[in-house]
């Protein structure tokens, strides 16, 4: 869990220079990432990635995923590096903020987690 969970907030840690602004996942990619909920507050986001597809470059704030079928994933962050995971139906993680990123769906079905983010 641990190295997944590291593997997930790789693109944090890119050097400052790497990290130019970038729009939000939903507004980068509207047909993997759907806002389902949303108050003042907070947005709940539905996110599908489907074999093969892969997301435009975009950043989230602090979040919480959770994930709800196993996913074999490659990261991208802004400087090149790349990094392949694998999460399972029913892990969660808490994220910091994670700039300029792209993902990756590299397995063979759909992708699917549920994403929280302050407003």
């Amino acid at each position: 869990m641990k190295a997944t969970i590291a593997a997930l907030a790789f693109a944090a840690t890119l050097p400052a220079a790497a990290q130019a602004p970038v729009p939000r996942s939903f507004e980068a990619s509207p047909e993997v990432y759907k806002v389902i909920a949303e108050n003042p507050k907070y947005r709940v986001i539905s996110v599908v990635w489907k074999p093969g597809q892969k997301d435009a470059p975009h950043g989230h704030p602090d979040s919480a995923v959770y994930y709800l079928s196993d996913c074999a994933m490659r990261l991208t962050g802004a400087d090149g590096s790349t990094r392949d995971v694998n999460p399972k139906a029913g892990h969660a993680v808490v994220q910091n903020p994670i700039l300029s990123h792209t993902v990756e769906n590299i397995g063979s079905a759909d992708c699917r987690l549920v994403m929280f983010e302050p407003r």
